[in-house]
């Protein structure tokens, strides 16, 4: 079987339920000390200039600019998949995934769950969104083209999108019917809902809401050698829970695990684990308000990181 057909199958039956996966990767991985090791994160210094960045330089624009549009998360229960790695190495992965999420005060499926997040280990991540594009369009759900080009076009060794609705911001109904099990067919199954109206009067408060229903992470396995699976479950969590901003000019700070596969610096350590700032952050955003303008929700992830950050300096 070929990588196009490893790809296609893999994609096409996990997603749809069924226990089939590619052949492990040949990465080699340091297991962490204890499958049952806690989130430990290292505090960090710092000011309300550098949280201000580190949420700019994290989160993607919304469409529509900060005052117009919303930034996008889970309301749902998250369901962390992982394909492609050894079923050792895979368990772990997805267990430190949960353990993130809870960490950050997110919610998280119980086990047997339906996958809304899906990490894959590919040999060539261009080649994988090549493939994906032209056979399992609907992975991309309303992306548009330019958009899976820029992704396409970042050159590895990550390659990551989300699926996007608009939601009621009271009822948590979908805009159009967005089914977990992604069809083997590329024509999209879309149940309008008939009316997204709201009893809340309000000039602050939105009717509506940004919601991720899927997340997809491809990851080339030779970027991974040598990586623990603490680091590789940190990333993804952070890069699958967060609508992160794909840029080839703008990276991450060194403390953030979102850093993991930049150039470090002279003097810089590559990460071992998500930092502190990451889970406040990740925090942040998903105890904020998501029926507000992204600039609100700016404003009370920034009050919650700051009050988060003082509080463990004070301890």
């Amino acid at each position: 079987m070929d990588i196009k057909q490893k790809i296609l199958v893999a994609f096409g039956l996990t997603i749809s339920g069924l226990a089939l996966f590619p052949s492990p990767s040949s990465a080699t991985f340091t297991e962490p000390r204890s499958s049952d090791q806690d989130i430990v994160v290292t505090g960090k210094v710092t000011t309300k200039d550098a949280i201000a960045k580190f949420v700019r330089a994290t989160i993607a624009t919304p469409k529509g600019g900060r005052h117009e549009g919303q930034y996008a998360r889970f309301s749902s229960a998250i369901c962390p998949k992982v394909v492609g790695l050894s079923d050792n190495n895979k368990k772990q992965v997805e267990k430190r995934m949960r353990g993130v999420a809870l960490a950050a005060d997110m919610r998280v499926a119980g086990e047997g769950c339906n996958p809304n997040i899906f990490v894959m280990i590919v040999a060539d991540g261009n080649e994988a969104m090549k493939v994906l594009r032209k056979k399992k369009s609907r992975l991309f759900g309303g992306l548009s083209p330019h958009e899976r080009d820029r992704i396409a076009r970042n050159g590895g060794p990550a390659y990551a999108w989300k699926r996007i609705q608009t939601g009621s911001a009271e009822s948590g109904a979908l805009q159009y019917s967005d089914e977990t099990d992604i069809l083997p067919v590329d024509v999209p199954a879309k149940t309008e809902v008939a009316t997204m109206r709201s009893n809340v009067k309000s000039k602050i408060k939105r009717t509506t809401e940004q919601t991720m229903t899927h997340s997809f992470l491809l990851l080339e396995k030779d970027a991974l050698v040598d990586l623990t699976t603490v680091q590789i479950a940190d990333y993804a969590a952070m890069r699958s829970y967060i609508d992160t901003r794909n840029s080839q000019t703008q990276q991450a700070p060194q403390y953030s695990i979102l850093s993991l596969f930049d150039s470090p610096e002279p003097d810089g350590t590559t990460p071992a684990s998500a930092s502190e700032m990451d889970l406040v952050l990740l925090s942040s955003l998903y105890n904020s308000p998501a029926d507000v303008s992204a600039s609100m929700q700016s404003a009370a992830m920034l009050h919650r990181i700051e009050k988060e950050l003082t509080a463990g300096a004070d301890d």
